[in-house]
């Protein structure tokens, strides 16, 4: 087994509106990306979009996929508010991909027969030398009725790495529309027995879907790790459940440096123009060039009352705002997340990355209780130091 080191990526990143009513899964038109392998390697696709304020969306919902060459992966479903709220879904899938030609896809498709709309997107392919990587992409349906996390039992693995590494733990979990209350649910990673970035989303009303991205990294040595998707109802007795998730480590050589930023400090603004999240930054400046990926997930917490049009997410790097989601909850004091990707080069220079947030219409309230922010540097030669920055420890409320 080979710990992972960056190989090459592709981002594609539109904002260019497309609609569909067709509830069968179809292209995301302005998501599409073939590439040729020269020889088999790990492959990441993280596959984000959203829809704005007052773009066609009725409230049933929508689902989004990955296809890889022709096969559609890592369903999950979403729903606003109400009609035309922004709603949104970030999903991923991670697998060996052999020598020659691929082509991956964002697809979607309309919970009900009705015009839903996408208007932004990205579509991040990672490439990366080695094997070391664990992946699960499971529809078994659970469900939970206590407040308090435990355990999803179909999102488990247990590995031990071929040596120090960086992991990189990613989860999403979804309800497709059954069986779902109307205060959704909340998740986390449990890594070696103890949880790391609780993100939370509410449906748009009883039995509608709903998913939750949620992201966290840390430096392990080479002994057995057990990592665990959990999720909890809000309210005790109510029905949270999970009908698709997907579980995914990388375990990254520690060429890459990582830095992480968690905080439970609400920020709140009444603003639609992008501001800084004072609790998300990442100051580096590494000795070599290199490649940047970058993942951010922002959350507002249950009885957190915002707007129900409620918060936007984004990525800025040096300076400038390269990506952003879009989401809304299904009450004011409902819970709402939204979350995002961004990769690049980097220099031997200073850098600058924050997380940004903002409301999706003109003066409504929007709140950022908790938030996820990663940054992983990928050198080609080793680094002279390996740190990890922490502005703020997770506690989980």
């Amino acid at each position: 087994m080979t710990l992972l080191t960056f190989n090459s990526k592709y981002v594609v990143t539109s904002a260019v509106a497309v609609t569909t009513s067709s509830t069968t899964l179809v292209d995301d038109t302005e998501a599409s990306q073939t590439f040729v392998l020269a020889a088999s390697k790990t492959v990441l696709v993280i596959y984000q979009h959203n829809s704005n304020y007052g773009a066609t969306n009725p409230y049933d919902g929508i689902q989004a996929a990955i296809s890889v060459d022709t096969v559609d992966k890592a369903n999950c479903w979403d729903s606003p508010y109400g009609t035309n709220y922004p709603q949104r879904n970030c999903t991923f899938w991670i697998g060996t991909l052999a020598s020659g030609s691929h082509t991956i896809k964002g697809r979607w498709a309309a919970k009900g027969a009705t015009t839903h709309t996408i208007n932004n997107r990205i579509l991040l392919i990672y490439i990366l030398d080695g094997d070391e990587f664990q992946y699960v992409d499971d529809a078994t349906t659970r469900t939970r009725t206590s407040t308090a996390l435990g355990d999803d039992a179909s999102a488990s693995v247990t590995f031990t790495p071929s040596g120090s590494c960086v992991l990189l733990v990613l989860y999403n979990a979804s309800a497709s529309g059954a069986t779902e209350d109307s205060r959704g649910k909340k998740v986390a990673i449990s890594i070696a027995g103890a949880a790391y970035g609780q993100a939370e989303k509410a449906p748009a009303t009883t039995n509608y879907p709903d998913s939750v991205f949620t992201a966290h990294a840390l430096s392990r040595t080479a002994v057995s790790t057990t990592v665990n998707g959990q999720f909890a109802s809000h309210y005790t007795g109510a029905t949270a459940s999970i009908h698709r998730r997907q579980l995914g480590v990388l375990l990254l050589s520690t060429t890459c440096l990582l830095d992480i930023v968690t905080s439970t400090t609400l920020v709140a603004t009444e603003a639609y123009a992008l501001a800084d999240d004072a609790q998300a930054a990442i100051n580096r400046t590494p000795a070599a060039a290199g490649d940047l990926l970058v993942i951010a997930v922002g959350t507002k917490r249950y009885l957190a009352s915002s707007s129900y049009v409620a918060e936007c997410y984004g990525i800025m790097v040096d300076a400038v705002d390269k990506t952003l989601s879009r989401g809304s909850p299904q009450a004011e004091s409902a819970p709402n997340s939204v979350a995002t990707v961004w990769a690049q080069t980097f220099t031997a220079a200073a850098h600058t990355i924050k997380g940004r947030y903002s409301n999706n219409n003109g003066v409504s309230l929007a709140k950022i209780s908790a938030r996820q922010l990663i940054a992983l540097w990928f050198q080609s030669t080793p680094p002279p130091t390996v740190t990890t920055q922490a502005a703020t420890l997770l506690g989980l409320d």
